[in-house]
């Protein structure tokens, strides 16, 4: 678990950083930053000379290429169906690959062995229909919460390799909330308009944190293997200064400083559906660039063609995610896609404290034993579509 906790702290670190990089964008947000490590951690294990490193700096990988590539391997086989009695749990890892391109066996066999991710062989000659059969794949992985990961465009007849992980998760609350307790309330769209939401209410112990300018409370989920957090601002306008400061440090003496406190807490039912999101611009921005060149990228350990115009290079990553809340518990998912082209191409005596989220808020949900965050983002309409 040592290693498991370790290329969690630099997955939730990539998480971070993707995050301050994609929060500027208006509406709702989500990532998975566990769907992310685990695609690009594939992609990592291809990757040689600079390219690698840079790899690396940005995706904070901590431990030697092999420890860093079995532990992340093992974050996913724990995250396929290991995460508590009750949990339902998917997580599958693919290779797509162009019919007729030479691979390296050594990778492929890294990526069969410790990811669980098989190569699936592919026309790429005919775009269209390889991206609906990348794209049916993801919506049958995830119960068909995301679909067209890959837009219209994404394939073409120079992509050679599409490295896909799929995560799914439905989760039962430790303790429900209680379907007859589901009132509309007041909650402050955006942080100014008062909008009647259906919200729901519990009362009972729950762990609490108090932060600069926020509050924290944990609700767990049964099995006791993941629980979500409920990032509060203060202020009804204070999501911004609550991003400004969500480093994975904040999180994690967030989480340190957590204790049980009896609370009555009302959150609205809430859902964030991503569209389609690219990632190259901010993995870029964040010093990824050899990956995506097409004159330097050196994935010689995936592939190593003999001509330089058949070299592999990133020519851009996708990300979607889906989180729904509500009485009984959580279902979320995510896909993260990474396409390759070819270079020429206490005992409660005190009032309870009341937590009303009516106001924008930040989520993280977490596998408690590794540490991990499996999906973060932020509401400003828990409405769903919005």
């Amino acid at each position: 678990m040592d290693d498991q906790r370790a290329a969690a702290q630099g997955l939730n670190r990539l998480g971070t950083d993707l995050y301050a990089r994609l929060r500027s964008q208006p509406g709702n947000l989500a990532i998975a930053p566990g769907s992310i490590a685990l695609a690009f951690g594939m992609t990592e294990a291809g990757a040689r000379g600079e390219t690698l490193a840079e790899m690396r700096r940005v995706l904070h990988s901590g431990l030697d290429p092999a420890r860093q590539s079995a532990a992340l391997g093992a974050l996913s086989a724990r995250w396929n169906g290991g995460l508590g009695e009750g949990v339902t749990a998917r997580t599958a890892n693919r290779l797509f690959g162009h019919q007729r391109y030479t691979f390296e066996e050594p990778y492929l066999a890294l990526t069969r062995s410790l990811f669980a991710a098989p190569l699936e062989r592919l026309d790429f000659a005919r775009p269209e229909p390889a991206r609906q059969r990348i794209n049916g794949w993801v919506a049958e992985q995830t119960m068909d919460k995301i679909r067209d990961l890959l837009p219209g465009g994404s394939i073409d007849g120079d992509t050679r390799l599409v490295l896909v992980n799929a995560m799914y998760l439905r989760a039962p609350w430790e303790t429900p909330f209680p379907a007859y307790a589901t009132r509309d309330d007041t909650f402050y769209v955006g942080g100014a308009t008062a909008t009647q939401l259906p919200t729901m209410s519990r009362s009972g112990r729950l762990s609490v944190a108090s932060g600069a300018g926020f509050r924290a409370v944990e609700l767990p989920y049964r099995g006791d293997e993941l629980a979500m957090d409920i990032l509060l601002p203060d202020a009804r306008d204070g999501l911004a200064a609550l991003e400004a400061q969500l480093t994975s440090e904040r999180i994690q003496s967030t989480v340190a400083a957590l204790a049980p406190t009896q609370v009555v807490l009302r959150l609205p039912r809430f859902r964030v559906e991503t569209g389609s999101l690219s990632l190259r611009t901010a993995l870029t921005a964040l010093g990824m660039s050899l990956p995506f060149s097409r004159a330097q990228a050196d994935f010689s350990a995936m592939a190593n063609p003999p001509s330089p115009d058949d070299r592999l290079y990133i020519s851009d990553a996708f990300h979607k995610v889906f989180v729904d809340v509500a009485e009984a518990g959580t279902e979320a998912a995510a896909a993260t896609a990474v396409v390759m082209a070819r270079a020429g191409a206490a005992a409660p005596m005190a009032p309870p404290t009341v937590i009303a989220v009516d106001h924008p808020f930040v989520f993280v949900i977490r596998d408690l034993r590794s540490g991990a965050v499996l999906f973060m983002g932020r509401v400003l309409d828990p409405r769903p579509s919005r």
